[in-house]
């Protein structure tokens, strides 16, 4: 999955087109396309995590008490 990583980060950074980041790490362009979004999505929690680690446990509590 380093490679994954890799071209997600080059993906992120702009470094090409995603086609030649794909070709590169030998990876289709739509994975790259899903990891991105689904990357930003959380990123929240990548940026915040005591923020997200705290949300989740209460939602755990909440899931727990019903």
């Amino acid at each position: 999955m380093a490679d994954g990583n890799n071209a997600l980060n080059a993906t992120l950074q702009n470094e090409s087109t995603l086609t030649q980041i794909a070709s590169k790490h030998n990876i289709l362009p739509q994975n790259l396309v899903n990891w991105k979004n689904i990357f930003l999505a959380n990123a929240e929690i990548a940026v915040e995590s005591s923020k997200a680690v705290k949300e989740y446990k209460e939602g755990s509590v909440m899931v727990q008490s019903t």
